[in-house]
């Protein structure tokens, strides 16, 4: 199951970086084209923007997935084991219930959406709706899994805070231990 996710999760950053590309390409393509020959491409900003909304959604499954969304543990790190067990359990049904309502209100978009079209490229609007859908129902499976992963035993502690450092935090941390190791080394009169 893990060697899946871990090729979705693969699969959507190639997809983010080739939607990226594709802004890139789109946005320069239409400013240049208007400086210097005095007309663009017309479709670049629709698509552009199709692509923007659906990168920013994927990401937020990747950020979800790497545990990397903003959050506080200040509170949960002091708690006992079944404190942090309850937080869990309680914090992720909030989160299934809250992706429940997301879910509901994108699919009426996607739903309202069908019958409106953008004007330059005829895409439906109902595209930008459905980012929403696909990234509730991908991130409603991420705590689904954490779910069953608690309570049938295979969550490790570590995994109880779902909030993780950023790697930022862990270079500090390191920078710090070498830096330590190299003053005791010169109050010991060695050479680094």
């Amino acid at each position: 199951m893990k060697h899946v996710a871990n090729g979705l999760q693969t699969a959507i950053e190639w997809l983010i970086g080739a939607m990226l590309l594709v802004m890139v390409v789109l946005v320069f393509a239409n400013a240049a084209g208007r400086y210097l020959f005095g007309t663009g491409v017309a479709a670049s900003e629709e698509i552009a923007r199709l692509a923007f909304v659906w990168l920013i959604f994927l990401g937020a499954i990747l950020a979800v997935r790497e545990r990397t969304h903003v959050g506080v543990d200040m509170l949960v790190q002091r708690l006992p084991r079944a404190g942090r067990k309850a937080c869990l359990v309680i914090c992720n049904l909030l989160i299934l219930y809250a992706l429940w309502l997301f879910a509901q209100g994108s699919w009426q978009q996607v739903i309202v959406g069908l019958n409106s079209r953008m004007p330059v490229t005829d895409i439906s609007l109902a595209a930008f709706a459905a980012a929403g859908l696909v990234t509730s129902v991908a991130m409603a499976a991420l705590f689904l899994a954490d779910l069953v992963r608690l309570f049938s035993g295979r969550m490790a502690d570590t995994e109880l805070v779902q909030v993780r450092e950023t790697a930022d935090a862990e270079e500090i941390k390191e920078f710090e231990r070498e830096f330590a190791a190299g003053g005791s080394q010169a109050h010991s009169g060695k050479a680094p």
